[in-house]
């Protein structure tokens, strides 16, 4: 499924399992796993996003699943 441009992308509400809450566009997913804890974006191929070490590993790699995705959809999209 491909997507004409990023304004109807749907958001939802997303609580870690450290209890951090983002907002997070529905072609990504959070996985929080024994070896693995990140984001990951189905859109195209799958691709995971590991956690940044430090307080805000986790918004500093969904900030970088976000800009892969809206480059695949400035890509695949149209």
């Amino acid at each position: 499924m491909f997507i004409e441009d990023s304004s109807t992308i749907a958001y939802r509400q997303l609580t870690t399992a450290a209890g951090d809450m983002f907002s997070v566009p529905e072609f990504i997913l959070r996985v929080d796993e024994t070896d693995f804890s990140g984001w990951q974006l189905r859109y195209g191929e799958w691709t995971d996003f590991a956690d940044h070490r430090g307080p805000d590993g986790s918004a500093q790699s969904l900030e970088m699943a976000v800009t892969e995705m809206m480059e695949r959809i400035e890509y695949r999209g149209k």
